[in-house]
């Protein structure tokens, strides 16, 4: 029987785990069964999401403060830094078969997470306190028992401020790379380390609990290189018009993790963190232009439903076309800036050295071995950027028949 240990930083809701909704309105919840359901949380009386934004307050406004004071009047706050892909809390989820296995017995469940949690505790207990378990939900109310815990890492850093970051946390908590003799990167680093360790401790507490776990890897099919490329560009364009924070997940994943700071080799001294800003700006605005688009359509769906509201529609429609060629003109200027300061290719090859983390979103777009971009489409971070702007800009000058944009 396959045991799992999932986790993703762009998948999963507080609001979810917690059955704080209407649950009669689900296909796949069985609401005479949620009363089975275990939560817990770090605050008591407090719903999943109330206590996450509880705790975001009150260990992170100084590192919001901080990052607010680099973005030259452009502030966010702290529920839109809890939303960054960034920042927001890692989930993951433990199960003990799938639907179409024998049903395990939620008692039998029970034991093997309390073991797990437990042994979590410890583990952090004893490498720093560096993780923050928020909260947990086992659901026996689907189709099979399974698990939710969300979680932060966070470390100090050197001003004394305390700071979310995965791959420094892990560090500071004395996690090795998965091979020591090899430079970290994408395909070697902590969290894949970290990951391997509690995915075995999961598939070991089973076993102890008498679950005959079949720790063999999935067999994967060989794709042609024409195949691979369909495949990817197909899901690419199923997600991207699915949902339009699927584009913000990309863009902050791609350029989020690079660091506040980075050195220039060549200078040996100076520091590029005004061009890191620059790119940060970058992408702050494009995801005002994909608001705005989204926006756009909104009104374009209500003008349809609402005939004697269209004429006030269009012009608010008028208005956010107006503001998205602007922000796209700034967009450009911005770029043009972080060119002619000659640091362009030396950040971006840094940004893409910091981009050490693959995900469960950048496994489901791209496919194993994950990566920033595809590669077969885009030979750098920034033309892939490129790509994604083209397309709000060519939107703005083009109707789709179909509604979709194309790039």
């Amino acid at each position: 029987m396959k045991v799992s240990y999932t986790n993703s930083r762009a998948q999963g809701s507080a609001r979810h785990n917690d059955r704080k909704f209407d649950v009669t309105k689900t296909e796949h919840i069985d609401p005479g069964r949620t009363g089975e359901n275990r939560y817990w949380c770090i605050y008591d009386g407090m719903t999943f999401d109330e206590a996450e934004r509880k705790f975001y307050d009150e260990h992170y406004g100084p590192m919001l403060e901080a990052r607010n004071r680099n973005q030259h009047g452009n502030s966010i706050d702290m529920d839109e830094l809890r939303k960054m892909l960034r920042y927001c809390p890692e989930e993951v989820i433990l199960q003990i078969g799938n639907a179409g296995d024998k049903p395990v017995d939620p008692a039998l469940f029970d034991e093997c997470f309390d073991q797990y949690m437990n042994q979590l505790y410890e583990w952090n207990r004893t490498h720093g306190s560096h993780m923050h378990i928020l909260d947990w939900a086992v659901h026996k109310d689907e189709a099979t028992v399974h698990a939710h815990i969300r979680r932060i890492f966070d470390y100090t850093d050197k001003d004394g401020i305390l700071k979310i970051g995965l791959d420094k946390a892990l560090m500071d908590a004395g996690v090795g790379l998965p091979d020591p003799n090899m430079p970290p990167g994408r395909r070697n680093n902590r969290k894949m380390e970290f990951d391997r360790i509690m995915r075995d401790r999961w598939a070991d507490i089973c076993e102890e609990h008498g679950v005959e776990v079949d720790r063999a890897p999935l067999p994967t099919r060989h794709l042609k290189i024409s195949e691979y490329k369909r495949d990817r560009w197909i899901e690419e364009a199923e997600m991207a018009m699915a949902n339009t924070d699927m584009v913000r997940g990309i863009m902050e994943q791609t350029m989020g993790d690079i660091p506040a700071e980075k050195l220039v080799e060549r200078n040996g001294v100076k520091y590029v963190r005004e061009n890191v800003e620059e790119y940060e700006r970058l992408l702050e605005i494009s995801i005002r232009i994909a608001a705005y688009k989204e926006e756009e359509a909104a009104n374009n769906r209500q003008a349809a439903a609402i005939k004697e509201e269209t004429v006030r529609i269009l012009k608010e429609n008028a208005a956010v076309r107006e503001a998205t060629l602007a922000a796209a003109a700034e967009a450009a200027q911005l770029r043009k800036r972080i060119a002619d300061a000659g640091l362009l290719a030396e950040v971006e090859r840094k940004g893409a050295e910091a981009l050490q983390e693959p995900t469960e979103l950048e496994l489901e777009f791209i496919g194993k071995p994950g990566q920033a971009y595809d590669t077969m489409r885009f030979s750098s971070a920034k033309e892939a950027m490129d790509a994604l702007e083209r397309m709000y800009s060519t939107s703005l000058n083009r109707d789709e028949p179909d509604g979709h944009v194309r790039i």
